[in-house]
C-alpha cells in the first residue's frame, strides 16, 4: 500500500482538528442544535473552508469512527497470509480495544455515544455508516481469503459466512462496548472474547484452530 503524500497528511490533520471542533460543540450544544457556521467560527475557518473537508456536520462528526475503521483495516492486512477470518477479525478488534486502556480514547468513546443516544439525527446515519464499515471490513477478509485460496465453486458461501461474521461481531461490540469499557484490560478481554466465541463459525477454514 503506498504510503500517503505530505499533503495528503496536513488534509487528515485539518479534518482532525475540524472533527475534534465539531464534537466539542455537540457535546455542548447538541448536535441538532449546532450549525455548520458555528463549528467553522470555533475551528478559525470560513463556512466555504469547512465544506472543502466535509460535506456536511454528520460527516465531521463520524470522522474519527471512520479512521478508526481504516486502522482496524490496516491491521487486518498486517496479519499473516494463512491466518483463518476469523482469527484475523478478532485479532484486529482486540488490538483496537487496547485504546480504551488510554482514558483519553476511553473519554472519547463514551462522549461519542452521549451525543449520538441524544440525536436521532445521528441515529439514523449511524445505520449507514455500520453498513459502509460492514462493507469495507469484510471485503478485506474476502480479499485476504481469495489471495489465500483462489477462487473455486464454493466461494460464494465462504462469501457470505465472512460478511455474516463481519455483521455479527460489529452488532455484538455495539452492545457490549458499555459494559466492556467498565472492566479493567484483562477483564475486558475474557468479557469480550467469551462474547464474540458465541458467534465464532463451525467451518474450520474460516474459523482457525479451536482456542485452547
Amino acid at each position: 500500500m503506498p504510503k500517503p503524500t505530505l499533503r495528503e497528511v496536513s488534509r487528515q490533520a485539518v479534518r482532525q482538528r475540524v472533527s475534534d471542533v465539531a464534537v466539542e460543540l455537540f457535546a455542548e450544544r447538541g448536535y441538532d442544535d449546532t450549525t455548520v457556521e458555528e463549528i467553522a467560527e470555533a475551528a478559525g475557518i470560513s463556512e466555504r473552508t469547512f465544506f472543502r473537508y466535509f460535506r456536511t456536520k454528520d460527516e465531521a462528526f463520524f470522522f474519527r469512527g471512520e479512521s478508526d475503521i481504516q486502522r482496524l483495516v490496516s491491521y487486518a492486512r498486517s496479519r499473516p497470509e494463512a491466518e483463518a477470518p476469523w482469527v484475523t477479525l478478532q485479532a484486529a478488534i482486540e488490538h483496537a480495544l487496547d485504546a480504551l486502556d488510554h482514558d483519553s480514547e476511553l473519554a472519547r468513546e463514551r462522549q461519542f455515544r452521549a451525543i449520538l443516544a441524544a440525536s436521532p439525527t445521528l441515529i439514523a446515519h449511524q445505520f449507514a455508516r455500520l453498513s459502509e464499515a460492514l462493507r469495507v471490513v469484510s471485503d478485506t477478509l474476502w480479499e485476504r481469503w481469495i489471495d489465500l485460496h483462489g477462487t473455486t465453486d464454493e466461494d460464494d458461501d465462504a462469501r457470505l459466512v465472512i460478511r455474516a461474521l463481519v455483521g455479527s461481531m460489529l452488532g455484538a461490540l455495539t452492545e457490549i462496548m458499555p459494559r466492556a469499557e467498565e472492566l479493567p484490560s484483562d477483564e475486558r478481554l475474557r468479557f469480550v472474547r467469551g462474547t464474540l466465541a458465541a458467534i465464532r463459525p463451525a467451518r474450520e477454514d474460516l474459523a482457525g484452530p479451536q482456542p485452547e
